[in-house]
């Protein structure tokens, strides 16, 4: 078992995210922790905050570490920064282990809703590839 200690949760989020995750609501946890629906959803929208900034880490070094890395501008289209991608990877001899329209789903749900329009990103963002042909967008 990993020591809670090494790790961006406390305890009271890690109870929280366990009793969510066993479909209990905000008062049930509240009651079982004896404190308030309004603390629970405190402490658990805290604990998500913390997964979220550990997910980001890792994509951070992986952009270090992958040898594919297509930075694309607000207002790039999503098409050609996949094509990008794809030309990247052939000068690298890397396969990637999506076809082209998989790359272009995988950047728009990456992008969100409101992150996208008309093909345009409306934020900037970075495809990395690994040397497996593993993909990420951030």
């Amino acid at each position: 078992m990993i020591d809670i200690r090494r790790t961006h949760l406390t305890e009271r989020q890690f109870e929280v995210l366990k009793l969510r995750m066993a479909g209990k609501s905000l008062a049930e946890i509240a009651e079982v922790l004896g404190t308030t629906r309004a603390n629970v959803s405190r402490i658990s929208r805290m604990a998500e905050e913390n997964i979220e900034k550990a997910r980001n880490t890792l994509k951070l070094v992986q952009a270090i570490e992958w040898p594919i890395s297509v930075r694309a501008r607000a207002g790039a289209n999503v098409y050609q920064v996949s094509e990008r991608v794809f030309k990247r990877a052939d000068e690298r001899g890397i396969k990637i282990a999506h076809n082209y329209a998989e790359l272009v789903r995988l950047i728009t749900s990456a992008l969100g809703r409101k992150g996208i329009r008309r093909r345009r990103a409306l934020r900037d963002f970075i495809v990395l590839v690994s040397g497996e042909g593993r993909v990420e967008v951030i």
